[in-house]
């Protein structure tokens, strides 16, 4: 028997899971900024103290070098101590972070700073911690759980580039650094402090708010260590190692990072250089952005609906699609502008459904360990993104030709969600 132990829920009626989807709401919004608020600042960056795009890619790339090592560790203790605590010292560190930057005047501060500390607190309070806590409290409903957080994010995407932007075109861009130190260390500790818990079972409940976990022993669906079938595909990491389905979701989960992160980093001054002025460039990442906000949730839904390994193919295929067009249509700033936002309905809808599918294959209980595997791939290979993008534009004098290169990743990441073979537990979610 579990025991039930006192905590913030009042109303019964009501599964926590959902306070604490509100909560990793709150933190998904404000948490990438500590990675992202780079993107808004690099045009003012290049006149003060006037570094280059390779030179902002370059910390980009350092930044998820060092960001996947992190993440190995904080999945670990995920599963060990919970996601609450590590949320809470990401915002600490984002909070002591974001200061340090603003003071920056040599590169080597810049690369340490953005490149290592506000890596370790983007690793604490960002996608891992918040999809990995996701699947801890959900299993019927963790696509739809996954696309409510990270609609989230690509809202703080949305909202937060253009007020930093047109803040760092009046009061300058030092300033705004230390203002969202402030805002966005103390709101990720709040969220964490207040709202979020480590799992379901830690304040005496089941997932998905299930309340007979007798039907579920009688329907012999589920392990005791595990939410999945009885003989499981992986059940422990170990074995999930050996496991080449793993290796294929590293595949893809990786390269998928590389055309990511390099428009992530790099999609403004892109605009900047098409004609767009820098006090409105931070509407750019809005652009690309808001089309997500209901193309993620819906792919969450689609997922749980229809299989996510299916739903993954079409969107990634999607991306392939709209990364040709732009290479043989951008132009000027309204083409340009019209393959952001086509673009803004392909880039993010599988990051709704990556972890709830590894959920699926390998189980509940190792899903944060796995994540960090997982997420090494996608900062060391993806994170040469940046650092590419800004090598081919400065040489070239265009961001063209990181199209065709985006185009053919995401075929490679398609053809490795193809062979993944799901289990038969999946089909059922």
């Amino acid at each position: 028997m579990l025991r039930v132990k006192k905590g913030p829920q009042q109303n019964p009626k009501i599964f926590y899971g959902w306070f604490v989807i509100s909560g990793l709401f709150v933190v998904a919004f404000v948490g990438p900024m500590g990675r992202y608020i780079l993107t808004a600042l690099s045009p003012f960056i290049m006149k003060d103290p006037g570094w280059s795009r390779q030179t902002i890619g370059l910390a980009f790339t350092i930044h998820f070098w060092a960001y996947a090592l992190f993440a190995i560790v904080t999945g670990r203790l995920i599963d060990g101590i919970g996601g609450r605590i590590i949320i809470f010292i990401g915002g600490l560190l984002m909070l002591v972070g974001l200061t340090l930057l603003s003071a920056v005047q040599q590169i080597w501060q810049f690369y340490l700073v953005f490149g290592i500390l506000l890596a370790a607190a983007v690793s604490m309070a960002h996608f891992v911690p918040i999809t990995v806590l996701v699947r801890k409290w959900f299993i019927k409903k963790a696509g739809l759980g996954t696309g409510l957080v990270t609609i989230g994010m690509v809202s703080g995407f949305a909202i937060l580039p253009p007020i930093i932007s047109r803040l760092s075109a009046h009061v300058g861009w030092r300033t705004v650094c230390l203002i969202c130190a402030v805002g966005f260390g103390t709101i990720v500790m709040l969220a964490a402090g207040l709202i979020i818990r480590k799992t379901p079972e830690s304040m005496g409940l089941r997932p998905d708010g299930d309340e007979s976990s007798s039907n579920e022993r009688a329907k012999s669906t589920l392990s005791e260590t595990s939410d999945l079938p009885k003989d499981p595909l992986s059940s422990t990491t170990g074995r999930a190692l050996h496991d080449r389905n793993l290796w294929y979701f590293f595949t893809a989960y990786s390269v998928t990072a590389i055309p990511m992160q390099g428009l992530l980093g790099h999609v403004i001054i892109w605009g900047v250089d098409l004609g767009f002025s820098t006090a409105n460039s931070g509407m750019i990442m809005t652009a690309l952005t808001l089309p997500s906000i209901p193309v993620r949730l819906l792919a969450g839904w689609m997922g749980d609906r229809f299989g996510k390994r299916k739903v993954l193919i079409l969107f990634n295929l999607y991306a392939v699609v709209i990364w040709l067009s732009g290479w043989f249509l951008i132009k000027d700033t309204s083409s340009f502008l019209v393959f952001v936002i086509l673009m803004g309905f392909a880039y993010s809808a599988p990051f709704s459904l990556y972890t709830p599918l590894l959920g699926d294959i390998f189980g509940r209980m190792i899903v944060g360990s796995l994540m960090g595997v997982l997420t090494l791939g996608h900062g060391i290979i993806g994170g040469i993104g940046p650092y590419v993008w800004g090598w081919i534009a400065d040489k070239t004098g265009s961001y063209l030709w990181n199209c065709p290169i985006s185009a053919a990743c995401y075929v490679i990441v398609v053809i490795s969600i193809f062979f993944l073979k799901t289990s038969s537990y999946e089909k059922q979610a």
